[in-house]
């Protein structure tokens, strides 16, 4: 029965994570995994600063070229 419970708040803290992460200005994958492994710490992502913008500032792929050109020469 214990871990039934433990097992579903971990689910639901992760879910809640995922989801408020972004808005926080944080990486939701991080937080889904803090928060199932340690669910509490959906408490602490809410308690913390906003974050600077380094996750929504690269709105484009990283690994994309700027001087990328689609011709062989």
């Amino acid at each position: 029965m214990i871990i039934t419970v433990y097992l579903s708040s971990a689910l639901i803290c992760g879910l809640i994570a995922a989801s408020a992460s972004p808005a926080r200005g944080r990486h939701p994958g991080y937080w889904m995994i803090a928060a199932f492994l340690f669910p509490p710490s959906v408490i602490l992502l809410f308690l913390l600063p906003r974050g600077k913008g380094d996750y929504h500032s690269r709105r484009s792929d990283p690994f994309q070229d700027a001087d990328d050109r689609d011709g062989l020469l």
